[in-house]
């Protein structure tokens, strides 16, 4: 197939034909690429004529289109980070369908490995009805934003209903049941980064707060990543600079773990983390329930409640004007009247971090940055003021 074991395969028909085809599945009648912008993935429709009788994962029958044929998803992953996110997204999607009425695609098929005829990681999803919502925002009315509204609000109340005890992690499925997993992150280094970045010396276990049953609690998780973020400083040339602040970063360590029973006060809950409207479908001719959908969530985990949206994606329309952005900041003030208007305001009250829970997170989000740009030779301009802030938050712990 002649593809470089770091990127994207290109497929053709007839390797997805034959791919398919063992699984145990029929062979389809077509296969298509989608010209899509998915970082992780190549995406393939592969179509099945009628009767196509297709089984899911759980063992159930798949819903066929009117006519009776069968439209399936195909999302082949390049080796970036093998292993923990297709089972990340296999244990999370697992968890949604048999805790939560979120609306996902079923699983068909799935393999974190790439022991197979295509040699990469791959799931198999059903195809979902709708477009996503970026794409037909513009033309959506008021009331239709109001009703996806309403109905994300209810989703985030279903998983805000489902607490976790003390965890921070992903999850996965181990002999059918899901259990606890690694974290994952779109930060994380990857396998190309290694290479690109760190000369192949390093691992992403060394770069990575990545152990293999997460953390037993936010103060464990923010502790390794600061541990991961001294040794990065202490390995790259370009970070030199910066060594001056290992002292004082693993004394802000010790003091979080001190002050460990406050920063520990938050509630764990499975966040999507990344719920802008490219990752979210909708149907506008069912405007009662238009969101048909919830997509990608192989960067989902348990997390505090007030990390369950880390970028600001939530309700983005991922458009970057002025116009656009006090649109996001519209419907982010419209759900929060709906959460309230639902009796639910506790959730947005454990959304928000305590003045000590937001000195930690505002330095260790800054030493990330750091750490994170600098070795791609990015933001230099703006390195040096990320470490003063990261400093003055730590001066909240005298150190």
């Amino acid at each position: 197939m002649g593809t470089d074991s770091y990127l994207l395969p290109a497929l053709s028909a007839d390797n997805i034909s034959q791919f398919i085809v063992s699984l145990d599945l029929p062979a389809p009648t077509s296969v298509e690429r989608l010209n899509a912008t998915a970082a992780f993935h190549s995406i393939y429709l592969v179509h099945f004529a009628a009767p196509t009788p297709i089984h899911t994962l759980d063992g159930s029958v798949l819903p066929t289109d009117t006519d009776g044929s069968v439209t399936l998803v195909l999302r082949v992953s390049g080796h970036r980070l093998p292993t923990i996110k297709t089972r990340n997204e296999v244990g999370v999607m697992t968890w949604i369908r048999q805790n939560t009425s979120i609306p996902i695609p079923a699983i068909i098929r799935y393999d974190s490995t790439d022991d197979n005829i295509i040699r990469h990681e791959f799931t198999l999803l059903e195809k979902v009805p709708g477009k996503s919502i970026d794409q037909v925002y513009d033309t959506l009315s008021i009331e239709v934003r109001t009703k996806m509204v309403h109905q994300l609000t209810d989703y985030l109340i279903e998983l805000h209903a489902h607490p976790w005890e003390s965890y921070v992690g992903g999850l996965t499925l181990s002999d059918g049941e899901v259990t606890q997993g690694p974290p994952i992150d779109e930060n994380f280094w990857e396998v190309p980064d290694l290479e690109k970045y760190w000369a192949g010396s390093e691992s992403l276990e060394l770069l990575n707060p990545i152990p293999s049953q997460g953390f037993d609690s936010f103060v464990a998780f923010t502790v390794t990543c600061l541990d991961r973020y001294i040794y990065a400083i202490e390995k790259h040339p370009s970070l030199e600079s910066y060594r001056d602040m290992i002292p004082r970063i693993q004394a802000f360590a010790s003091a979080i773990q001190e002050h460990a029973e406050e920063l520990n006060q938050v509630v764990y809950v499975l966040a999507h983390r990344d719920l802008h409207f490219a990752n979210i479908m909708c149907d506008p001719d069912q405007p009662d329930s238009p969101i048909t959908a919830v997509l990608d969530w192989e960067f989902s985990s348990v997390v505090p409640a007030p990390r369950w949206n880390p970028p600001r994606a939530f309700l983005w329309n991922m458009k970057s004007t002025p116009e656009d952005k006090e649109e996001q900041t519209r419907m982010e003030k419209l759900f929060e009247s709906v959460v309230r208007e639902k009796g639910a305001g506790k959730i947005l009250d454990e959304m928000e971090l305590n003045p000590l829970q937001e000195s930690m997170q505002t330095a260790v989000n800054h030493i990330r940055a750091i750490v994170e740009v600098c070795p791609r030779g990015q933001a230099q301009d703006r390195v040096a003021h990320w470490r003063g802030v990261a400093e003055s938050a730590m001066e909240s712990f005298g150190v």
